[in-house]
């Protein structure tokens, strides 16, 4: 697979846009949930004067505070049956909730009018609340029965100013003449008196009783020719509904959406916070447990070390326009301290920028030059392996830089024939920057620590490819380096985990290396990582049914990475829009505790990492900030790969930018310069075999 630049892989800004959007769009629903379930101030139940005329001999039933789901077709039923119309004063929410009542409403001849989005009384209110509630019951209309209202219900007492403004916006206000409570029930003469002169009967919406009252005016006025009417008919007016736009019927729709599922959402939420406070809780109770335990054991060794191994090593190097670096990391690798014979094999993958001549003009001995055309990164090592001269093999990147003790420290496990593999300790070279100094974080808080977890269990499931050790048998066990998957060094890992070799890690063996700089230049990594890392996984999934090393791969080292590098970053803007919630729209303080919280176990996770990898403790300042902005970017890199990943799409590999920030960072003097030559690729596979 060839490295080139993909559109695949520039840093999706549509992607961090729409990632904004969904977090707006799902806080404005928790809003919506969380300002519809509360009440507006409590209405009163004293009629103030009337505000309209009722034509003589005309009742107008005024029903408030529906729909009711138990109540109102009761009384829509009673009215049906007397061929008799009223008004419905209804409330936002309920019509949200009962929307098919509302359209019973309409389509049997009844007026509709609003009195808020909540129960309770919208002119005490401040103006721009008000307004708003005005507004979104006018949309539970629209998603409801595709109207708007000019009807507004007046519950109690109000000033003038209201009422100049709601009929200034085009409001029909609507006010109770008679309470149905204060009627002269017994006595028909004075209900036929009250009737003759026209009034209006506010009633509430709430009970049996308000159905009795509806059934027992009906009842007894309807035959001595009252007139019941809606309030267009009692006034001789229009209808006072009219056709809601496109826009307000989407809207009332979202509004109803979030209403009616707003409480799944936060019980949802509720659910991924616990569990992701859970996973948190898990893995630093994991790293701080056995990371101290394999911590242990390494003092023990320390007190009690085994005979110092020295045997033969080649240093692999593959290089694809690695100018920046080439020069620092080849004379690293020869200024180690390794008593045995190092030879260093340079792989130019097709380079264009000289990388191979500047190998060549170093002059060093034990170092060969291999070109090759651009055929990407596991062709290149494959490469170098058939050229290699000795068994245990050292996978290096080109923009690495070795500590001259390294190479010592990193083969030292392999005087145990049953260990296949060794990890060293990859350590962030240009870590001045804010975001370097973040990726230094992740880096010792996370991959490194993570992998100190993964040695105490046998399950590493990646060695990196800046820095581990190989013995040549156990590549040849697996095949070699496939370029089936973006994450050659996962897939290698894992493979040669299920042949049976053992995976260990020495955090000795220190290599610095240079880490993306940019934004961009990191998303294209960590995205590369992230997609291959789930090809990976995907590819050794029967693992979990084997027995042996391969089955403890799948049973605890997939689960890990399933569990914290895809399961816990999905779940990471939950975290963030429930603090976000409980702050500012749900008054819930606990929110900013927990979250606060979760901040104090990765701290101290991060911290203990720090200080078991003899790092100071400085870098944890921009911990806080790191779990704000640079978190953002690790959901997205997961979300990505796991839509690529579904849609079956396929990611060419990246390559990032260098800087030669990490040669500035270490230089070491190589041994006295002799010559090196260049070779062209050949076949020599058969060394892989042998």
């Amino acid at each position: 697979m060839a490295r080139h630049r993909s559109q695949v892989g520039r840093i999706p800004w549509a992607h961090w846009i729409t990632l904004l959007i969904a977090v707006f769009l799902l806080l404005g629903t928790l809003t919506m949930h969380a300002y519809n379930v509360t009440t507006s101030p409590a209405a009163s139940t004293e009629p103030a004067d009337g505000t309209v005329d009722i034509a003589d001999n005309t009742i107008a039933l005024v029903i408030q505070d529906g729909p009711n789901p138990k109540w109102t077709p009761r009384i829509l039923d009673a009215l049906r049956r007397h061929n008799a119309h009223a008004t419905f004063m209804v409330v936002g929410t309920r019509v949200n909730e009962h929307p098919e009542l509302v359209r019973r409403m309409l389509d049997e001849g009844h007026d509709v009018g609003i009195t808020g989005l909540r129960p309770g009384d919208v002119t005490q209110l401040p103006g721009w609340q008000r307004d708003l509630e005005l507004s979104l019951a006018q949309q539970a209309l629209a998603a409801a029965a595709g109207v708007h209202t000019r009807l507004f219900g007046q519950l109690s007492e109000t000033s003038d100013e209201v009422l100049w403004t709601l009929r200034r916006d085009g409001y029909l206000v609507v006010e109770p003449t008679t309470d149905a409570l204060s009627l002269p029930w017994g006595d028909l003469s004075a209900l036929s008196a009250i009737a003759r002169r026209g009034t209006v009967v506010g009633m509430y919406d709430n009970g049996s009783v308000t159905v009795d009252e509806v059934n027992g005016l009906l009842s007894t006025m309807s035959p001595r020719g009252h007139r019941f009417a809606n309030m267009s008919e009692a006034l001789i007016v229009p209808r006072p509904h009219e056709e809601a736009g496109l826009g307000s019927r989407i809207t009332g729709h979202l509004a109803a959406a979030a209403q009616n599922y707003g409480g799944t959402l936060v019980f949802v939420l509720n659910a991924l916070i616990i569990i992701a406070a859970l996973l948190a809780a898990l893995r630093a109770l994991m790293q701080l447990g056995l990371a101290n335990t394999a911590r242990r054991l390494a003092r023990e060794r320390e007190q009690n070390p085994p005979p110092w191994y020295s045997p033969p090593v080649s240093v692999i190097v593959p290089a694809y326009n690695e100018a920046a670096n080439i020069v620092a990391t080849v004379q690293s690798l020869l200024a180690n301290t390794h008593t045995a014979d190092v030879e260093v094999i340079v792989v130019d993958d097709g380079s264009t920028d000289g990388t191979a001549d500047l190998v060549l003009g170093l002059g060093l001995p034990g170092v060969r030059v291999v070109r090759q055309r651009n055929s990407g990164k596991p062709v290149a090592l494959n490469t170098g392996i058939a050229h290699a001269e000795h068994d245990i093999l050292i996978l290096v990147d080109g923009d690495t830089v070795f500590e001259p003790e390294t190479i010592g420290h990193l083969v030292q496990p392999m005087i145990d024939p049953t260990v296949g593999a060794v990890s060293g300790n990859t350590k962030v070279a240009n870590r001045s920057s804010l975001l370097g100094r973040w990726q230094h974080l992740e880096y010792c808080a996370g991959s490194n620590l993570d992998r100190q977890i993964l040695n105490a269990l046998q399950c590493i499931p990646t060695v990196p490819g800046a820095i581990g050790a190989f013995r040549r048998e156990a590549l040849r066990a697996v095949g070699g380096i496939s370029s089936q998957t973006l994450a050659e060094d996962t897939d290698l890992t894992i493979a040669i985990t299920r042949a049976g070799w053992r995976v260990t890690y020495t955090p000795d063996a220190r290599a610095w290396t240079e880490v993306p700089a940019t934004l961009g230049a990191l998303y294209r990594q960590r995205y590369r990582w992230s997609f291959g890392t789930f090809q990976s996984m995907w590819k050794h999934r029967a693992s979990w049914r084997d027995s042996g090393p391969s089955g403890r791969m799948g049973r605890y080292g997939l689960i890990y990475l399933f569990a914290f590098q895809l399961l816990l970053p999905l779940l990471g803007p939950a975290m963030d829009v429930f603090v976000l919630y409980g702050m500012f729209i749900a008054d819930a303080p606990y929110a900013i505790v927990i979250w606060l919280l979760f901040l104090a176990i990765q701290t101290a996770g991060a911290g203990y990492a720090l200080h078991l990898d003899g790092e100071s403790l400085r870098p944890l300042w921009g911990l806080p900030l790191q779990q704000v902005v640079y978190r953002q970017l690790t959901y997205l890199v997961v979300i990505q790969s796991v839509v690529t990943a579904l849609h079956g799409a396929q990611l060419k590999w990246q390559t990032n930018a260098r800087t030669g920030q990490a040669a500035r960072l270490l230089t070491y003097a190589p041994k006295p310069p002799s010559t090196s030559h260049v070779e062209p690729v050949t076949k020599r596979d058969s060394r892989l075999a042998r």
